[in-house]
């Protein structure tokens, strides 16, 4: 990697840098002590070989040797700006390095996540491979059925080439069947005007209908009230008194109950209390035979409606012969009005079952 490169570079130049200071600070020390060395030299000839050389001899080499410390401080001062340069670029690489570093640390961390995503990408690749093989295995399936529907498909063929055939002779049905269809609809023009007449003719023959219609639920109504009304009127009933021979009434008034029912059509008459309840508002006939054997008694009949006497007949004899009375009366009734037959108190009556004494009305009329 480049950042690793860079750190190699880094290390080299700063391990150059370092074995130039030593070199340099070595000379300095060897010259310094060649100069020292030489002036203890210089010193012990002078004392030992009685001064055998001259002074001129002994300058010249100091010169030479303070020329060669001279030339050495220059370098060095030269060598000691190269190290504040160094030092510089050694503080801008480091910086870089550091930055480098910084990228490395993120580079790595992207590097684990990039890991991770193709740890997962790989998982998904074993899947989409197995996923492949499935799909290999059904191409191969349906690689059969295509062969199955190309065969369909040639058989298709044929019969469409049949089909085409009877397509062309049906095109050549419609042509004349078209040309028929003109006519037809030329007569279809006419059938059309004749029918909106007709319609026309229904609308007026719906509309006398309706009021027919109309009339006919009236009339049906009123043949339904007539029905009920007629029902009703069909009122008509004869009764005789009883089997058991005398019936007294005593001292007070006695209410005859008939209880031999000869005819009670519309079941108007009650042989419970007596009664006779209109049903429907009308005129009415009512009419009663009574019968006794007369031997110094009493016999009476009394008509009554809503509780009001409308009649009252009695006869005395002591013959002992059969005596009777007769009477009728027409009334005119409101629904629910009511007529029963009463003895006198102190008369009789006598039946048995020849039906001697006997109670009948009808209505002539409804009103």
């Amino acid at each position: 990697m480049w950042y690793k490169e860079l750190r190699t570079h880094f290390i080299i130049f700063s391990f150059r840098v370092t074995l130039k200071m030593r070199a340099a600070i070595s000379l300095l020390v060897l010259l310094f002590s060649m100069c020292g060395a030489q002036t203890r030299s210089t010193q012990t000839e002078v004392q030992t070989e009685s001064q055998s050389q001259s002074q001129l001899d002994v300058s010249a080499e100091l010169k030479e040797l303070r020329d060669m410390v001279v030339e050495l401080r220059v370098t060095l001062r030269y060598t000691q700006d190269e190290l504040k340069v160094m030092e510089v670029e050694n503080s801008v690489v480091l910086q870089r390095l550091v930055a480098s570093e910084t990228k490395v640390e993120i580079l790595e961390r992207e590097n684990a996540a990039q890991e991770a995503e193709l740890t997962a990408v790989k998982t998904r690749l074993a899947a989409s491979e197995a996923e492949v093989e499935q799909v290999k295995k059904d191409t191969a399936a349906q690689h059969t059925d295509l062969t199955t529907m190309k065969t369909e498909v040639m058989n298709l063929t044929k019969e469409n080439a049949a089909l085409e055939t009877r397509l062309a002779a049906t095109e050549t049905d419609v042509e004349e069947l078209k040309m028929d269809s003109a006519a037809h609809e030329q007569e279809l023009a006419a059938l059309k005007t004749r029918l909106a007449a007709s319609e026309t003719g229904i609308d007026d023959l719906k509309a006398e209908l309706t009021a027919v219609k109309t009339r006919l639920a009236a009339t049906e109504t009123e043949v339904d009230n007539l029905e009920k009304l007629t029902e009703k009127s069909k009122v008509a009933f004869s009764v005789g008194l009883t089997d058991s021979g005398y019936i007294e009434s005593g001292s007070n008034d006695l209410n005859l109950v008939f209880s031999k029912i000869i005819n009670n059509v519309g079941k108007a008459y009650s042989s419970t209390t007596g009664f006779f309840t209109a049903p429907v508002r009308g005129v009415y006939y009512f009419r009663f035979t009574v019968m006794d054997y007369l031997f110094s008694h009493y016999m009476g009949i009394q008509m009554y409606k809503n509780g009001q006497q409308l009649m009252l007949l009695n006869e005395y004899d002591s013959d002992g012969q059969n005596s009777y009375l007769s009477s009728g009366l027409t009334l005119q009734l409101e629904v629910g009005d009511e007529i029963n037959l009463r003895i006198p108190a102190g008369s009789r009556l006598y039946d048995n079952v020849n039906n001697h004494t006997t109670f009948s009305g009808f209505l002539l009329f409804p009103l």
